[in-house]
């Protein structure tokens, strides 16, 4: 149990460190925009990743689940997210900044690579979780990845700052996306020594896809709450790439901000954790989840709330998104272990990420619209859908006390 608690802290700490280097709603949207200089790119970029992460799922769970052994396949897909990540950040130092279109083709490949393999990673993750963390150790130890996570990740994102600050473009960029290479790698070696008990094979190995289908219905009965709520809140997620192409082209945000946002958003997601894994662990996951939602109905009209301060009053913005964001994990993935039978976890996984595909449209959707609306529309917009969300969950939350 320790060993697999330790293993479980040690990859969550150098996951963060990773993630903080090449946030997708700071780095990566303020480096597509200096690419293409399009919202339609940016809200594009986050579609085709989503997309990437969620579409193998229910296939690669169809095929993993009846495995005693889950952990070879989540090491084979983490490998393949280091890998991508340093062939992207050598490509880049390669490439220059004389071909931006060429840089920003090689981007969403890579990307794409990536975030596949994080899709493929959580199939067997959902399922080791479960097998080695008992339910009520869960909060704690999900809030103990972010606990031990949170120096090392607010280094990372000071770190950060001080590259795209002092590091010519695009060279700034390979650094962290290098760096981030090197972080997942280390973080991988948590896993390497957790020992994963194995469980009896299912009978007939590979269900038929009629069977299959049978089950997958079955799942959606019992989450279609769950799924509401999710589909809802996660309207949160359509104005996040935004807000920092917000500050920048409505506020004056100067290069440098982009960094302190960023600093911002870790240091949003760290201290929060703590407070999420106590409610978890005291009051269940879905009175968590309420709260998260409250928390999230309210950022988009604080954006525009402080438009007069100037870029600086954006600083609290992504404190919060980074709050809500993690709290959305955390609450999200304890509710889901939660709901899921111990034989069907890498099937309720697969169906919880296709079934929340939808979301991953929003940013596109979000980009288009800003060609024609306002940011402030669009956050008015997203804070109507998230309050309802939260209506969802608050009724959700009351079945259980």
């Amino acid at each position: 149990m320790r060993r697999n608690f330790f293993g479980g802290l040690w990859h969550g700490a150098f996951l963060a460190v990773g993630m903080a280097l090449t946030q997708p709603t700071t780095i990566i949207s303020a480096f597509v925009a200096q690419l293409t200089g399009s919202t339609v790119w940016v809200g594009g970029f986050s579609t085709v990743l989503s997309i990437a992460e969620v579409l193998p799922q229910p296939f690669v769970a169809r095929w993993i689940e009846p495995k005693p052994l889950k952990k070879p396949f989540l090491l084979a897909a983490i490998s393949l997210r280091f890998i991508s990540w340093g062939i992207l950040a050598w490509l880049i130092y390669s490439i220059g900044s004389a071909q931006p279109l060429v840089l920003a083709k090689i981007l969403i490949v890579m990307l794409m690579i990536f975030y596949a393999g994080g899709g493929l990673a959580n199939i067997p993750f959902t399922d080791m979780i479960g097998k080695i963390i008992p339910a009520g150790r869960r909060g704690a130890f999900f809030g103990g990845r972010g606990a031990l996570a949170a120096p090392l990740s607010v280094a990372a994102a000071l770190a950060a700052q001080q590259i795209l600050a002092k590091v010519h473009y695009p060279e700034n960029y390979a650094l962290l996306f290098g760096t981030a290479s090197l972080s997942l790698a280390i973080a991988s070696l948590g896993f390497w020594i957790m020992k994963e008990p194995s469980t009896v094979p299912q009978v007939g190995l590979y269900p038929t896809w009629r069977a299959y289908w049978q089950q997958l219905i079955k799942c959606f009965r019992h989450l279609k709450t769950f799924l509401s709520a999710q589909l809802l809140t996660g309207f949160s997620l359509m104005a996040i790439p935004f807000y920092v192409v917000y500050a920048r082209n409505n506020l004056s945000a100067p290069e440098g901000a982009v960094g302190w946002y960023l600093f911002m958003q870790v240091l949003g997601g760290a201290l929060s954790n703590f407070v999420w894994a106590w409610i978890v662990d005291k009051s269940g996951s879905r009175n968590m989840l309420k709260l998260c939602a409250m928390v999230s109905t309210i950022t988009p009209l604080l954006a525009i709330a402080v438009r007069p301060i100037g870029w600086s009053g954006m600083l609290p913005i992504f404190f919060l998104v980074g709050a809500f964001t993690n709290g959305r994990s955390v609450g999200f993935q304890s509710a889901l272990l939660d709901l899921a039978p111990a034989q069907e976890r890498s099937t309720y996984a697969a169906l919880d990420g296709s079934l929340t595909l939808p979301l991953a449209f929003l940013p596109l959707f979000a980009g288009i619209f800003l060609q024609h609306i306002s940011y402030n529309g669009l956050f008015l917009m997203v804070s109507l859908f998230v309050g309802v969300g939260t209506l969802v969950i608050y009724q959700w939350a009351r079945k259980t006390n």
